[in-house]
Formats: structure tokens, sequence, C-alpha cells
């Protein structure tokens, strides 16, 4: 009974070793099937890019060459949080230099909706811009980042950090460089003891504007509004709005119409001023300091200082005057005429004066001239007020693009801006008495 038992014993373990094998031959089976698709499909490529784009991994590098200068002002942040803001203008200016868009993904936190917006506008604003008659290649770049805030965001691990940027970008249409004076970025930073990431950005930057009010557009028809929409959801409404914008830039043309009927101006508007006021930023030093919609204040100033006389006469929304006839910083309750620093105000100031005063009326898209205001409109409403600054046409004359400028652009083209509804004023000159 011994033996048999011994036997028994010996069987067991066989059958123990026998089934180990076979697990192992299994386990060795799949694990060469894995690796084969894996190699099918590429997964151990991506894997590799996966790792060599972690931020704490590897330096990352735009793949255009375009050169791209950065000094920060200040230092309320960490040499962590200023490597990841360094290297996100870098990765966003380089694109806009080459006129193609950089992969963002690695910058933000996982299934981040700011990395779609970003990744929308961004792709958006390199279309606009790929649209211009002009050479908008960056021959050179430098950009200063002053940072205003940084502070915790509640309990969490998160950081809010508001900057603003200003830059200097020398384009290949030469001239005056393209200039931008404060433009305000807001990052929220998820912070986990390694590299901070982006969980949330957003910016007053035209392109980034229009690329977002048409994605609420198309939201709007499904019946959400941004703040209802999953992280899985977005990629269908993103293609929607990339279809729209596509559209109408592809249809967006700054049309003549040469017949136009301008009303009479004894005095005629000093175009060179006003255009140079508004691409030298003048008025930022001036009595007229800033108010709420400070675009139109400040080309306001511009048109005053090409010439352009207050009026003071009629009722208050017939008049356009800062505070009183002469300039003076006391900012009373009365004075300041709403058509100085409100956008349709001024619209509807300058289509309803024909006697003291400015004369000028809106025309046609294709009819500006230096000196001239156009607005950006969202659902017929102005949103945004430049000047135009220089003017690209063919051969022909027809126009294809305007160089604007206001309180924080200048000489920026307009097709770049990204909007594509736009009501343009013309200034004749003015009036020294009723007519």
């Amino acid at each position: 009974s011994t033996t048999t038992a011994a036997g028994h014993d010996m069987s067991e373990k066989m059958k123990i070793v026998l089934t180990a094998m076979i697990a192992v031959v299994i386990t060795a089976l799949v694990v060469v099937s894995l690796f084969l698709a894996w190699d099918e499909f590429g997964l151990h490529e991506k894997l590799d890019e996966l790792f060599e784009t972690e931020l704490y991994a590897r330096e990352l590098v735009p793949e255009s060459d375009t050169a791209v200068n950065i000094t920060f002002d200040g230092k309320m942040i960490t040499e962590e949080e200023e490597t990841l803001f360094r290297s996100w203008f870098t990765f966003i200016y380089a694109g806009l230099g080459a006129g193609k868009a950089e992969n963002l993904s690695s910058f933000y936190t996982h299934q981040c909706v700011y990395e779609l917006y970003d990744e929308f506008a961004y792709g958006h604003g390199i279309y606009a811009e790929n649209l211009s008659a002009l050479d908008l290649t960056f021959k050179e770049c430098s950009l200063t980042i002053d940072v205003k805030r940084r502070h915790s965001v509640s309990k969490s691990e998160r950081i809010e950090i508001d900057m603003e940027l200003s830059a200097e970008v020398s384009c290949s249409y030469g001239g005056k460089p393209a200039v931008i004076r404060g433009e305000k970025h807001s990052f929220v930073l998820e912070e986990d003891g390694r590299t901070p990431l982006i969980y949330e950005h957003t910016t007053d930057s035209p392109a980034s504007r229009a690329a977002l009010y048409v994605l609420d557009e198309v939201l709007a028809d499904s019946g959400f509004v941004r703040s209802n929409v999953t992280y899985t959801l977005y990629s269908k409404y993103l293609a929607a709005a990339k279809e729209r914008l596509t559209a109408a830039g592809n249809s967006f043309a700054l049309e003549t119409a040469p017949a136009f009927i301008y009303p009479d101006a004894e005095i005629p508007y000093d175009r060179d001023t006003a255009a140079n006021a508004a691409m030298d930023g003048v008025s930022r030093s001036s009595p007229f300091g800033e108010y709420e919609e400070n675009d139109a204040n400040f080309l306001s100033s511009c048109i005053f200082q090409a010439g352009i006389p207050m009026d003071s006469q009629g009722e208050a929304y017939d008049q356009w005057k800062w505070y009183d006839a002469e300039v003076n910083t006391e900012r009373r309750k009365t004075g300041c005429s709403k058509s100085w620093y409100d956008r349709e105000a001024f619209c509807n100031y300058i289509n309803a004066n024909y006697g003291f005063g400015m004369a000028a009326c809106e025309t046609a898209a294709g009819n500006g001239e230096l000196g001239d205001i156009i607005q950006l409109l969202e659902n017929g409403r102005p949103v945004l007020e430049f000047m135009i600054t220089g003017i690209a046409a063919d051969a022909d004359g027809q126009v294809k693009d305007y160089l604007v400028s206001n309180d924080k652009y200048a000489n920026i083209s307009l097709l770049a801006a990204g909007f594509y509804d736009i009501r343009v004023l013309h200034i004749v000159g003015h009036n020294t008495a009723n007519i």
C-alpha cells in the first residue's frame, strides 16, 4: 500500500508539472499573439510614443523650426510651471509661424475638454491664417509673458495662473511687425508632484473666440451648451463646427461696391494719422485711459487724434465725445457719450450723424480704406473692433485682406482673426457746421 501511495503522489506531481507547462505554453502563445497584434496595428509604436511624449520624460520640441523667443516678466510661478508655459507657447507660435498646427495633447490632463477647445481654436487659427493673400510666415517672434496672479483653487491640487501675453512678430509681408499687447490667458494647472499639466485654459484671442462661438452655435442647434456635453461627445460637435467654419471661410470675400454714395464732408479725414495712432498704441499714455469696451474707446481716441472733433451737439445719444468738449480725466456720470466707448452705439452714431462732426457711414466689406473701422460680429452684434492700418489687394485693386489694429493688436491679418461676419464703417471726414 505504501508503494501504491507513492505512485499516486508521483502521478499528482506530474499532473501539476504538466498543467504548469501547458499554462506557460498558453501564456507564451498569448503574449506572442498580442505582440503580433501590436505589431500589426502599430500599438507598440503608440506605446513608445506615449512614453516619449510624457512631459516629465523628455524635452518637447515643435515640429516646425520657427524661432520663438520667450521672456517671463515677474516670478510668481515655479520653474516647472514656467517650463510648461514656455513649451506650450513655443508650440503655439511655432505652428502659427509655419502655418501648421502642432500637436498640443501632451500638455493637458487626461480627457481634458480644454485640450479639445484649444486644438479646435488653434486649428481654426491656422486655417484662417492660410486663407490670407499675405504671406504670414514668421521671420522672428518674440513673446513677453507677464504673470499677473497665481493662487490655489479651493482645496484641490490645482493652481490658477492669470497672465498677459505681449508679442512682436516679423512676417514675410514686410513693413511694421505684427504686435500683440496684453492678450489675456488664464490657466488652471493640475499639479501632482511631477510636471504640471493644463486642466483648464481660456483666452480672449480673436481666433479662439470665433471658433468657440461657432461651436456654441452648433451645440445650441442640438439643444446643448458646452457645460452639458461629455468629453466623448465633443468630437461629433467639433467636427460639425469645423465644417461650418470651413464653409464660411471658403465663401468669405471682401466684395467691393464702387458706386457707393458717401456723405459730404467739409474737411477730409487724416487717414495716415489715425492709422499710425492705432498701430503705435499711443492712447495707452493719453488722457483717455481705458474703458469697458476698450477697443472702441481706443479707436475713438485715434480718430480724434486724426482731427475729427468731438461732437457735443444734440441729444446725448447723438453725441460722440469723451466727458467734455475738451479732453479731461474726470470720469463724471454725465459727459461721456456711449458712442465713444460702445461699438454698437458708435455705429449708430456715424450712420445717423449728418450735421456737425464726423461724416461717416457703413459700406461694403471690400470698400475699406486706411483709418476705417471694421467691426467683427457675432449674431449681428459687434464683439470686437479694429482700424484698417494696411490693405492687401491684387493687381486689379480687389481687396484680399486687411491689416488691422486696435488696443491689443497691431498689423494683424483680418482673415487670421477668424471672423467671417464683419461690418466696415467708412469715415469720410467732418463738418464744422450743421449742413
